[in-house]
């Protein structure tokens, strides 16, 4: 997998493909989440490059991730993904972004669930501690 420089638009761009294709196809009512949305402006991410960083993304995958139609990402992978996202206001924005893609086609498929849960875990650690005790 192609690196990209912490923060930048390419990784973010990365994540929110990621976001579209883990569950093996991209489905429309996820590209229209992006059209209909403001979540590219937010973040900074025009959609020419949108575009370029999915089908590197693709091409990326298709190296080594996809096994049997579906997208198998590692943990080690997608936590480095992940790490490449190390502003706390954008990790919010993305992990938000990420969610509405996600379930735009109102089907949440085991690879969405992982990829989301992750990012979770990881941007906001305190999110799953804080659910745990009632309130």
């Amino acid at each position: 997998m192609r690196t990209y420089e912490t923060n930048s638009p390419r990784a973010r761009a990365r994540l929110l493909a990621l976001s579209m294709v883990v569950d093996g196809h991209l489905d429309p009512a996820e590209l229209q989440i992006l059209e209909d949305a403001p979540v590219l402006q937010e973040l900074d991410i025009d959609w020419t490059l949108f575009s370029e960083v999915l089908d590197e993304l693709c091409r990326d995958m298709l190296g080594g991730t996809v096994r049997n139609g579906a997208v198998e990402i590692g943990p080690d992978l997608l936590d480095s993904l992940l790490a490449d996202i190390t502003d706390p206001a954008l990790q919010r924005k993305l992990l938000v972004a990420m969610l509405n893609i996600v379930e735009a086609d109102e089907r949440l498929a085991h690879g969405e669930r992982l990829l989301v849960a992750r990012a979770g875990q990881r941007w906001v650690p305190d999110s799953a501690e804080s659910e745990a005790v009632p309130a």
